[in-house]
């Protein structure tokens, strides 16, 4: 009997992860960690997030680690713009800042050439890639039913 679906998902995506460490790590963009930059890419998807939303996709995360991190990409980095709604003071909107929209190119400019290779390492024939296309598809929409993800396609 050959491998489980399973198994060869996490082998493949541990390679990945290996290759994407060796890779991202001589590109990484600017000083941010990877908390900053997954926020960074939410934020440039969603277009603008509240705190309290950014927090709920971090539940292993302290709201006030999400706040920190946020405060620091506002405060010392200018990377996004915080903004308190006026019909609802309790709620502080964030959305990315000109330097943070540059930031967002270049961090998918640096996945984009590692999903490249990754794309190329599959050898799929143009038929094939058509009907990958469609797997990845059901895949994001699984994921965003999943965690009620609402992200704009961009």
């Amino acid at each position: 009997m050959g491998m489980t679906t399973e198994s060869l998902i996490y082998d493949m995506a541990f390679r990945v992860r290996l290759y994407m460490a060796s890779k991202v790590s001589e590109q990484k963009v600017g000083d941010l960690t990877d908390r900053e930059s997954l926020i960074i890419e939410l934020i440039g998807m969603k277009g603008n997030m509240s705190i309290s939303e950014i927090g709920s996709l971090y539940p292993a995360v302290s709201n006030s680690t999400i706040s920190t991190t946020i405060t620091k990409l506002w405060k010392d980095k200018k990377l996004v713009d915080k903004r308190i709604l006026p019909e609802n003071q309790r709620v502080t909107t964030v959305t990315l800042t000109d330097k943070g929209r540059q930031i967002l190119k270049e961090i998918k400019r640096n996945q984009s050439d590692v999903f490249s290779t990754i794309s190329v390492s599959l050898g799929l024939s143009p038929d094939q890639v058509e009907y990958f296309h469609d797997i990845l598809k059901n895949a994001i929409r699984f994921f965003d039913e999943t965690m009620e993800l609402e992200l704009n396609d961009n």
